[in-house]
């Protein structure tokens, strides 16, 4: 699978990678999940292939190869600035109680309120 990383710290050896699946972030951990132990640590608007395990809730980001260096070198840069987009139409809510409030109708007048599909009339 092809990634850009988004975020990286070679001090602490560890780096987040957006995934052309666009399924969840890949969090690479430690040099041990490079594919040369010589390659140097990614960083931020790197391209990247990668191999992906997931354990638990979170996608670990294994076998990564550098396949272009600063493919997007402004890439953090344009994620913080990002804002979220309106919709093109709000949106309206309204809270629905999970309980009846009302009381409930008698008997006689609750058979003739709503009268049931499919009754003979």
């Amino acid at each position: 699978m092809i990634g850009v990383v988004v975020w990286a710290s070679e001090i602490r050896e560890k780096a987040i990678i957006w995934c052309e699946d666009q399924a969840t972030l890949a969090y690479l951990q430690g040099r041990e999940n490079l594919s040369s132990a010589e390659a140097s640590w990614p960083r931020p608007g790197d391209l990247v292939e990668l191999e992906t395990e997931t354990l638990g809730s979170l996608r670990h980001a294994r076998g990564v190869t550098l396949i272009s260096e600063q493919c997007c070198p402004d890439l953090p840069r344009l994620l913080a600035d990002a804002k979220p987009t309106a919709a093109a139409e709000p949106t309206h809510l309204r809270v629905v109680s999970s309980t009846d409030i009302r009381p409930a109708p008698a008997a006689d007048e609750a058979a003739c309120a709503f009268p049931r599909i499919g009754a003979a009339g």
